[in-house]
């Protein structure tokens, strides 16, 4: 079930941060600010998640249009905006840092993409009701997810703006404000997409509120 799903408005400390984050996006680029959320600290539980994981240029696709048939197979159905429902789900996503390493023995996959960097690791976290049965698969593997800590931010329609910079105003935020985060870097620089991994994820959840779709992102911190 969804806990944590209202928009809460931006306040004036993450508008200055996201203010210096678009000096660095291009010049035509919708104004980041316009698009998230306040920054909260937030609690998710442990549970139960089916686990699958894609490597590919663009994960996000192929992993998404998976995991959305699976669900379906399965009889589940997403939770509601409102979290409710006895049996809704939640879908999270995360890259993974090991994904560079495995990218370097796939020559294939890193001729054509002329780099390790476009190829990487994608993982999809279902997170699975109390009280459902079901186990994994050749594809999907059943595993239990610590929860803890997170700091949430929020993306508005984030299709329509640099929404992966919104990482980097989320990690800002946690540095300037002394929260300690557990991916174990020491800067906001890179400190997403180098240390992200399973043990300390750094969620992406897509959903939608009254017609409108949302990206919440998650820092697991201490």
């Amino acid at each position: 079930m969804r806990e944590y799903a209202s928009f809460t408005p931006c306040t004036p400390e993450i508008m200055r941060i996201a203010e210096k984050v678009q000096k660095a996006l291009p010049p035509d680029s919708a104004p980041l600010k316009d698009h998230l959320s306040g920054i909260t600290l937030v609690d998710l539980p442990k549970c139960r998640v089916a686990s699958y994981e894609v490597i590919s240029d663009c994960p996000e696709e192929a992993g998404g249009k998976f995991i959305e048939a699976w669900i379906e197979k399965h009889g589940l159905r997403m939770a509601s905006a409102a979290g409710q429902g006895d049996n809704g789900v939640v879908r999270y996503g995360f890259d993974c840092h090991k994904g560079r390493d495995i990218c370097r023995e796939n020559t294939a996959c890193a001729k054509e993409q002329k780099g390790c960097w476009a190829c990487r690791i994608y993982h999809q976290y279902v997170t699975l009701p109390e009280g459902v049965s079901i186990a994994g698969d050749d594809d999907v593997m059943v595993k239990n997810f610590p929860g803890g800590r997170f700091a949430r931010i929020a993306v508005r329609d984030p299709f329509a703006c640099e929404f992966p910079s919104a990482w980097y105003v989320l990690l800002k935020w946690a540095f300037k404000n002394k929260i300690k985060n557990r991916l174990g870097c020491k800067s906001p620089k890179d400190c997403y997409s180098v240390y992200s991994n399973e043990e300390s994820p750094c969620l992406e959840e897509l959903y939608w509120e009254d017609g409108v779709q949302y990206m919440a992102m998650y820092l697991p911190v201490e």
